[in-house]
C-alpha cells in the first residue's frame, strides 16, 4: 500500500494548484472509501470516509483533523480529513497515512479509532524537524544501518536485533552472537573507541564481533542515511520499528530529508572477532573484579590494525549476518 500512497502524493503534485481554499484529490484505486489530496499549501490530507460527526483533536502540533463534506459519485460524503501542517514532513506522513489505511482495510477499524491507535505509537515521530544534524552523528547512524541492511538481505524483515539505540550493550545483539558497528572518518588505521568495561564482553558461551566502517564524506555521494532507511523500508521492514530505533539513536525521521545533502562513499568495511588477544578492558582487568569506586566513566582507544589479517572473509562475514536472521532477542 506504501507504494501507491506515495504514488498517489507525487501525482497529485503534478496536478497543479488547486481552486482557492480547495483540495486536488485522488481516489486509491485498490481500496474503497480513502482518499490522498493536497491543498493550495501543498500540504499532504489523508480523507477516510466516516459516520463519526465529532473527531478529537489529535494533540500533536504537526497535524490537524476534521470532518468534510465532499461530492464524491454524485452524493454527499462525509470524509475524516487528516492534515500534515509541514511539508517537509511529508515521507513521514506517507508511511503514518499507509499504517492508519492498513488498520481501515486489514483490521477493519473505524477511521477515527485507527488514528487514534496509530498516533499512540506514532507522536515521536510527528514533530516538526530542527534542522541538519550533525555529521559525526549521520556518519554513525549509517555505520549501523548499513549493518543492519545486510541482515535484512540475508532473510528477515525483523530489526529487533538492533538493540544498540535502545541501550544495551552491543549495537546488533540475536541470541548469543553479537556485532558492535564502530564508524571512522579516518582516511587510515583500525582504531576504535571503546566506551565502558563491558562493551567487548561477549555474551555468554557466545561470540562478539566488532565492524568497521570507513567512511569519507563525498559531494553527491552515493551512500546517505535516506537511502538505506529507504532500502530497509523496501524491504518490508516497519516502519514504525526503524523510526523507534532510529529516534533513539539520536536521528529522528523527521530529521533526516534535511540532512539530505550531506553524503559517503564506503571506502572500507572489515570485521574483527573479539576474543582473549584483542586488547581490551574488562571487569577482570581490575583487581576487584569492577570499576574502581570514584570512576564514573572510561572511554578508551584499542588499534586492531595487527588483527586486520585474520579478519573475516566476505563467506564468514556473510554467514554471520544470517545467524542474526534465526534468532532475535527482543
Amino acid at each position: 500500500m506504501i507504494d501507491e500512497v506515495r504514488l498517489a502524493y507525487a501525482a497529485l503534485a503534478t496536478h497543479g494548484a488547486p481552486a482557492e481554499n480547495g483540495l486536488t484529490v485522488l481516489p486509491l484505486q485498490s481500496v474503497k472509501g480513502i482518499f490522498v489530496a493536497v491543498d493550495t499549501q501543498s500540504r499532504q490530507h489523508l480523507l477516510l470516509e466516516t459516520d463519526a460527526e465529532v473527531i478529537a483533536a489529535p494533540n500533536v502540533s504537526t497535524l490537524t483533523v476534521m470532518t468534510r463534506i465532499l461530492i464524491i459519485d454524485g452524493r454527499n460524503a462525509r470524509l475524516l480529513d487528516i492534515v500534515c501542517l509541514f511539508t517537509s514532513l511529508s515521507e513521514v506522513f506517507d508511511h503514518f497515512a499507509d499504517a492508519i489505511i492498513e488498520r481501515v482495510t486489514d483490521g477493519g477499524e473505524p477511521p477515527n479509532v485507527a488514528l487514534n491507535n496509530v498516533l499512540s505509537g506514532w507522536r515521536d515521530f510527528l514533530v516538526a524537524p530542527k534542522g541538519p544534524l550533525g555529521r559525526d552523528k549521520l556518519a554513525a547512524t549509517l555505520g549501523e544501518l548499513l549493518v543492519v541492511r545486510d541482515v535484512v538481505r540475508s532473510g528477515t524483515t525483523d530489526i529487533g536485533f538492533w538493540v544498540g539505540p535502545f541501550g544495551q550493550r552491543h549495537d546488533l545483539r540475536s541470541g548469543s552472537t553479537a556485532v558492535e558497528v564502530k564508524t571512522t572518518r579516518s582516511h587510515t588505521g583500525y582504531r576504535v573507541t571503546i566506551h565502558g568495561e563491558d562493551q567487548l564482553l561477549y555474551p555468554d558461551n557466545g561470540t562478539l564481533h566488532i565492524h568497521l566502517v570507513r567512511l569519507e564524506e563525498v559531494h553527491d555521494g552515493s551512500v546517505r542515511v535516506s537511502t538505506v532507511v529507504d532500502d530497509l523500508l523496501a524491504a518490508g521492514v516497519s516502519a514504525e520499528k526503524l523510526f523507534a530505533a532510529l529516534a533513539a539513536n539520536g536521528v529522528p525521521i523527521a530529521e533526516i530529508p534535511a540532512s539530505d545533502g550531506i553524503s559517503f562513499e564506503v571506502r572500507e568495511r572489515v570485521t574483527f572477532l573479539i576474543d582473549d588477544k584483542t586488547p581490551r578492558i574488562v571487569p577482570e582487568s581490575f583487581v576487584s573484579g569492577r570499576r574502581p569506586t570514584g570512576v564514573l566513566d572510561i572511554s578508551y582507544v584499542i588499534d586492531l590494525t595487527g588483527a586486520v589479517q585474520d579478519s573475516l572473509t566476505d563467506a564468514a562475514y556473510a554467514a554471520l549476518m544470517s545467524s542474526f536472521t534465526t534468532t532475535v532477542t527482543t
